[in-house]
């Protein structure tokens, strides 16, 4: 009878199939240089070299997956290098167990890439086949999500494999400890989970089943005999660590009745000497209860705009953070400790004790959260604003040398004096038991609330006041609405506003915003198990549940969730079982239900006084995917470029001009504008979906409006977005397109 893919393990006598695919890859391709799928010479130290510098070295930061960007990278390769790409992440996935990595998703990729080239893809092969369920490795998350570092680091150790001559590749393959050693000299083995994996796979008998340097250690703690210290264990490597655990394996394995050579140490008797479950903390306890109230369970930071606040207005245009020192420091993504990053500061200006800023780039890096609360300061004693964290670290290529994330910054409207001076430290991290007077002071900073009204929403955005009035009506009696428009026309601007409008004040700690992506999932959003530093799981509740809970808490106020993307998310997916509690007719008690994850006991429903609004680009190819669930459950309101509609022109002519712009040069800008959105909607591949919005041409209060600012939209933002939507076009067609805007 067959097993159950899970119930493989890493024993050669329990899963034989897999080891002997390892064993013709060892012999075919890490000695010869050969395929494991094909005939091809594709494990060479040309393809390889190639590798590292198309992948390695040139990577692509920002949106996309790892096979996006790397069908981008190789697309000049050869046949080869590109079915090389191919065979590397079947080495990569072969040993993951289908519980975290389906057959089906591993053989998927597998094939994506290798079809990138003209070799005809060997789909009935016999390493494409059920060796692709018997993966051992529980991978982890980290394994999974940073595949662009496991894959870099394959491809550099086999650039560093194949300058060794066969007479030293042959022993070291035939003996597992010596080849331990000479992978563990390789740079970053040490922080690479396929290191635990490849090891295992061609060492079974050695090396232990798991990438988990934690666990292993763990293990090692609970049985060695006589026991050690926990200091005497830190200070072992990685291959001492797996000696050890090997030599406590032979021995727990001679005992068992009958003796075997492999031990399952999740399993009982093992697990519970070594695997202790803390009781559940509440992650209050890191905090008083005065900060939780004020800061929930996230830090809170003092940030400097660059000096005397300079560019803090910037931050408010941008709705950026950002902090820079060097740009020859380049991205952070790069560097995996801050030791890293100082030795190269010190690389930089061997002068200099980089040590402060080297922190302050690892903080803003690798220790900012998402919803961290961040407060600007304009030197020691002001703070000038404060805003929360809305997104994941990048480096800024549109600014040498800035390191940014997205946040939503509110400025006060005057500086506020505090009695104390501030660290002179450019990021600062306000621990509460070492700052509390500081802390409870700029927690009242955001109390102040301005008044928020119709009249302001109507003068603010550029949309008719008649349809600001329908949709207000549609937010109140559905819960739900969707904002759909053109790229451009400030859908985010105009949620936040309504939702301003909806409480009546400006109070955007009852405003969450989030950013739905594939990847984006029900854990992310609503509950979920996630991995701790213990190398545990403990139970998380996601974003949307914390919000909930937020609001539940103060039914007399209304709260807004914003969703940008909304249609890039798999809605049944993300939403589970809160897809039925967000209908206005199910925002009750007597709806509530059990969470898929937590205690069948506690039960669940989303407020009355929630609302959601989503953001949804119409220009977005993924638009026909989005399902009947999401239509059935939010009313549906477009917003319109405000070019060559009555009211919001002239609204949106009004602040031109104010901004500075002469009537003749308003009136060309929308002119050419409406022109040009009255072309794309006549395209049959286009349509009115695909229109430019009006918020490129929206300048901020230091702007000056001119002809060479508008010169600089056309060339840096619009042109490249026509020559997206016009690929299939003559560049002739393209370009007359771009110089009528310029007359």
């Amino acid at each position: 009878m067959e097993q159950s893919s899970s119930a493989y393990t890493g024993s050669p006598q329990n899963n034989p199939v897999l080891y002997e695919h390892v064993n013709l890859w060892k012999d075919r391709c890490l000695i010869k240089g050969g395929s494991i799928l094909s005939d091809l010479p594709l494990w060479s130290m040309e393809n390889f070299e190639t590798l590292q510098k198309l992948v390695v070295e040139n990577p692509i930061l920002g949106k996309g997956t790892f096979v996006e960007k790397l069908k981008f990278q190789i697309a000049d390769a050869t046949d080869e290098v590109i079915c090389l790409a191919a065979e590397i992440l079947w080495l990569y996935y072969l040993g993951v167990k289908t519980t975290a990595v389906s057959r089906p998703h591993k053989y998927n990729i597998i094939q994506e890439i290798w079809t990138w080239s003209k070799v005809p893809f060997p789909r009935e092969h016999s390493s494409l086949g059920p060796v692709l369920e018997r993966g051992p490795i529980p991978p982890g998350v980290w394994y999974l999500a940073k595949l662009w570092k496991e894959f870099n680091f394959i491809v550099l150790v086999m650039c560093e494999w194949r300058k060794l001559s066969r007479y030293r590749q042959e022993p070291n393959t035939a003996k597992a400890w010596e080849f331990g050693a000479w992978l563990d000299a390789q740079p970053d083995s040490q922080r690479c989970l396929f290191r635990h994996i490849v090891l295992h796979l061609l060492f079974p008998d050695e090396f232990f089943d798991n990438n988990s340097s934690q666990h292993k250690r763990q293990i090692v703690l609970a049985f060695t005999e006589p026991s050690i210290d926990t200091d005497t264990l830190n200070s072992l490597t990685l291959l001492e660590v797996d000696k050890r655990l090997h030599a406590i394996s032979q021995k727990l394995g001679k005992e068992e009745n009958p003796p075997t050579n492999y031990v399952n140490y999740y399993e009982s008797p093992y697990k519970e000497r070594w695997q202790h479950k803390p009781e559940p903390k509440d992650p209050k306890e890191k905090f008083p209860s005065w900060y939780t109230a004020w800061f929930g369970t996230a830090n809170v930071w003092v940030i400097a705009p660059g000096s005397e606040a300079r560019y803090w207005k910037e931050f408010l245009r941008s709705g950026l953070v950002r902090i820079g020192y060097s740009n020859e420091i380049g991205d952070l993504h790069l560097y995996s400790s801050k030791d890293e990053i100082l030795t190269k500061l010190q690389e930089l200006d061997s002068n200099k004790q980089p040590s402060v800023p080297a922190l302050a780039l690892w903080q803003f890096y690798e220790e900012v959260q998402l919803g961290d609360y961040i407060f600007a300061k304009h030197g020691r004693r002001q703070f000038i604003g404060w805003g929360k964290v809305t997104g994941e670290y990048f480096l800024d290529k549109n600014e040498a040398g800035w390191h940014a994330r997205k946040a939503e910054w509110h400025e006060l409207s005057e500086p506020k004096i505090y009695d104390h001076p501030m660290p002179r430290k450019t990021l600062t991290l306000a621990n509460p038991n070492k700052y509390e007077s500081l802390l409870r002071f700029a927690a009242n900073l955001m109390q102040v609330n301005a008044p928020y009204s119709f009249a302001d929403l109507s003068k603010g955005v550029f949309v008719e006041a008649k349809k600001l009035d329908r949709i207000l009506q549609s937010v109140e009696a559905r819960k739900n609405v969707i904002l759909q428009g053109p790229p451009g026309v400030g859908k985010t601007f105009i949620a936040r506003r309504l939702a301003w409008t909806l409480m009546g004040e400006k109070d955007s700690r009852r405003i969450k915003l989030v950013q739905f992506h594939q990847s984006y999932s029900y854990e992310d959003f609503v509950q979920g198990w996630r991995p701790t530093e213990s190398g545990g799981f403990e139970l998380r509740d996601g974003v949307f549940l914390k919000f909930c809970e937020l609001a539940r808490q103060h039914p007399e106020r209304k709260f807004v969730f914003i969703i940008d993307e909304i249609n890039r998310g798999n809605l049944s997916r993300i939403f589970g079982e809160l897809l039925m509690l967000i209908e206005a007719d199910k925002r009750s008690i007597e709806y509530a239900v059990a969470l898929t994850s937590g205690d069948p006991d506690a039960t669940f429903y989303v407020p009355e006084n929630l609302y959601i609004l989503g953001l949804m680009n119409t220009a977005d190819r993924s638009l026909a995917m989005v399902d009947y669930a999401l239509r059935r459950r939010f009313a549906f309101e477009t917003i319109q470029p405000a070019f060559d509609s009555e009211e919001s022109t002239k609204n949106f002519k009004q602040y031109l001009e104010a901004s500075g712009g002469g009537l003749e040069f308003v009136n060309r800008i929308c002119s050419r504008l409406s022109e040009l959105n009255e072309k794309i909607t006549k395209d049959r591949e286009l349509g009115a979906g695909f229109q430019v919005g009006h918020s490129y041409f929206v300048p901020d209060t230091e702007t000056t409006v001119n002809d060479s600012w508008y010169l600089n939209i056309i060339d840096t933002q619009i042109a490249p977005l026509l020559r997206e939507y016009w690929f299939d076009c003559s560049e002739e067609e393209v370009k007359d397109a771009i110089q009528a805007l310029k007359k």
